[in-house]
């Protein structure tokens, strides 16, 4: 049963979600459609006086919701700006509600409300110019079914009757419009506040995650990469790589040319090395002008490879402040991690990597498989070296 019930809602309204909101929008307008032709019949079974065709105006208001639900379910709409025919159902369900208000004599009072409930649909889906058209083409519609009743009625009283019809109208369209105008103008509201949100969001994801001064990553970040890349290591087993990197003698920068001339030569030395690592590795800064790379999936002779590619190049760039060129060069120290030990003790042995490194001359590379932290370990030093 159940699957029957599914099936049967599938074939009416469609699977897609968007399907089924646009077709389930319909079915209530349909609904209210449905609902006014009830009434209208009803009104002519019991005799209403002055009533016309309701049959033909039935017949017409009910091909146009098919026409309107063929669109919609054959997915024909989608063709258009709005798939849901917001617009088009509103324009068509006013002109319904102005001929019941021509045809429906001495009950067409009825069809007031009728009209308040559509333009309440409008509210929630159309622009403000729509609605603003949809006024407009309300009064006109209004105002010629009231002429085409007038043209049958003697006496004054009556005329004053369909004045006041006709003020209501006019009330129930600019109130409508007016709260229209309103809705619109929170929703532009709410959308601006919610932008507002986004940016403050990303700008404190930004300093909870990247160095301000050089757009690297910062220590915090990488320590939740490194967690997660050495998890994912030992259930893969695939290689992880992690380099450290000092920039050799930067203390003399900032002694010589000042704290302004160490910023900018952050600034370029992380420009430089985030050109040569792949998209695959990240490269933060650790603290001062100490920075680390987490090469990912990397075996140990290509990650040397990538490397000396990086020492090479921040070799090669000369810095440029206040009119002087400022050269520099940097030491690197890195180890593979090995699978199910701590990350602790993996960047720890990097570090000791750069500190071989800094301690047999600087510019080089040092690898260090293994850590010297007990008498009988093995420690097993390869040295790229500049040229």
């Amino acid at each position: 049963m159940k699957t029957i019930i599914r099936y049967s809602l599938d074939l009416v309204l469609g699977s897609g979600k968007a399907m089924r909101i646009r077709t389930s929008q319909f079915v209530l307008a349909a609904l209210l459609m449905l609902a006014s032709i009830g009434v209208l019949f009803f009104m002519k079974s019991v005799g209403i006086g002055g009533m016309g065709d309701v049959r033909l105006w039935a017949a017409c208001s009910t091909a146009g919701l098919m026409i309107v639900y063929a669109l919609i379910r054959s997915g024909y709409s989608l063709r258009w700006a709005d798939p849901s025919l917001a617009f088009l159902q509103m324009l068509f369900a006013i002109a319904c509600n102005a001929a019941a208000f021509a045809l429906a004599g001495d009950g067409r009072g009825v069809t007031l409300p009728l009209l308040a409930v559509i333009l309440m649909f409008g509210m929630f889906g159309l622009s403000i110019q729509q609605v603003m058209t949809v006024a407009v083409y309300g009064l006109m519609l209004f105002a010629e079914a009231i002429l085409f009743s007038l043209l049958r009625e003697t006496e004054r009283t009556t005329y004053l009757l369909y004045g006041a019809y006709y003020f209501m109208v006019v009330i129930v369209l600019a109130s409508s419009t007016f709260l229209t105008w309103r809705l619109c103008e929170m929703r532009e509201h709410m959308r601006h506040q919610k932008q507002q949100l986004t940016q403050a969001l990303e700008k404190i994801q930004q300093t909870a995650n990247y160095d301000e001064l050089t757009g690297a990553a910062n220590r915090r970040h990488m320590l939740q990469l490194i967690q997660y890349e050495s998890q994912r290591s030992d259930r893969s087993a695939n290689p992880l790589l992690i380099a450290m990197l000092d920039i050799d003698y930067f203390k003399r920068i900032n002694d010589t040319y000042g704290h302004q001339a160490g910023d900018v030569a952050l600034q370029k030395f992380t420009k430089t090395v985030q050109e040569k690592i792949r998209v695959t590795d990240t490269l933060a800064r650790w603290g001062g002008e100490e920075y680390l790379i987490l090469l990912t999936e990397t075996e140990l002779d290509l990650g040397l490879i990538c490397l000396e590619r990086v020492r090479a190049a921040v070799a090669a760039d000369l810095v440029k402040f206040a009119g002087s060129w400022i050269s520099l060069t940097v030491s690197i120290g890195v180890t593979r991690y090995q699978p199910g030990e701590a990350f602790e003790k993996t960047i720890t042995r990097a570090d000791e990597a750069l500190y071989a490194a800094k301690a047999r001359g600087r510019n080089q590379i040092v690898c260090l498989e293994q850590s010297a932290d007990t008498a009988d370990s093995l420690l097993d030093i390869g040295a790229v070296k500049a040229g």
